[in-house]
């Protein structure tokens, strides 16, 4: 090989040297820069948890026979309704409720399957999932994939009941009848409902969502799974419903279900919205959670 052409090569090895020593430096700035970003962001969410200082404290609670959490919602008048919702909504009234306790979460896998074990009760099941149904196994998400008749038999043997509808919409809104447990609009890192900008395409884990609570200090009643309710579905009920306590009508074909899921849009996780199902439905959107009567 020629002086000339040594000349050219070690050059030519020296070019790509320098050029890989580039990329690495490339590839290392990159890194860092998308490490502080993910710090910046992890920092803004804790920001936003920090933020809310509402005292949840002044709310008497206790523990169920389940081992669950349960927070007393005091007696008195609440805001039903909606005029800006469906026709079932409607019209919104003034509504007066005894004091009740309110599962503070949604029932869990994990709460569902020790009272299967003790009950020696049937599994949940679900007949169609987009996801990888793994995912409905895990203890910390909500179970799904139980029956109207399958929750009230879960409360029963827990010591509870389901939550009149009433009930659970004034757990959910307060007094003022807010649209959402957290306030009057949709804001982010409130609720898991449809899509993924929420950080969950489907189930999320029960009180990933601390920011929408209500203001008893109940977490998830808006999205991630509906809820069942005791009472029986009757789209007229609102306009003769008692303004005492009241426990829906009687003897109808459908069971109420309240809340929206994680495949619910915002109008339908708004804190009036009402649903209605056969009270045999299972499926990937429906859970529950328990109230109790105030002992007098």
């Amino acid at each position: 090989m020629s002086d000339k052409n040594l000349v050219i090569a070690v050059i030519a090895c020296f070019a790509v040297a320098i050029a890989f020593f580039l990329v690495i430096v490339w590839e290392i700035n990159k890194s860092i820069k998308f490490d502080r970003k993910v710090r910046t962001e992890q920092a803004q969410q804790k920001q936003i948890t920090i933020e809310d200082n509402r005292d949840f404290s002044i709310y008497e609670t206790l523990v169920g026979d389940d081992g669950r959490e349960m927070v007393l919602v005091p007696e008195g008048v609440f805001s039903r309704g909606s005029n800006d919702g469906d026709f079932d909504e409607k019209p919104p009234q003034e509504v007066y409720l005894d004091a009740f306790y309110v599962d503070k979460y949604e029932v869990s896998v994990e709460a569902y399957n020790k009272f299967r074990k003790a009950a020696n009760y049937v599994e949940a099941s679900v007949p169609f999932f987009e996801g990888e149904h793994e995912l409905l196994k895990h203890p910390n998400v909500p179970q799904v994939g139980v029956s109207w008749y399958d929750a009230t038999n879960y409360c029963t043997w827990a010591g509870k009941r389901l939550l009149t509808e009433a009930e659970w919409e004034k757990a959910a809104r307060g007094t003022h009848g807010l649209a959402y447990p957290w306030g009057n609009e949709m804001l982010p890192r409130r609720a898991n409902i449809h899509g993924t900008a929420d950080g969950y395409q489907y189930l999320s884990p029960i009180g990933s969502f601390p920011m929408g609570r209500s203001v008893y200090g109940v977490y998830d009643m808006a999205g991630n799974v509906s809820e069942w309710v005791e009472d029986w579905y009757d789209q007229f009920y609102y306009q003769e419903a008692p303004m005492m306590n009241p426990t829906g009508p009687e003897d109808k074909k459908n069971r109420v279900f309240r809340g929206g899921s994680w495949d619910s849009t915002k109008v339908d996780v708004r804190a009036a919205k009402r649903f209605a199902a056969t009270p045999g439905r299972k499926d990937s959107v429906v859970g529950f959670r328990c109230g109790k009567s105030v002992e007098k």
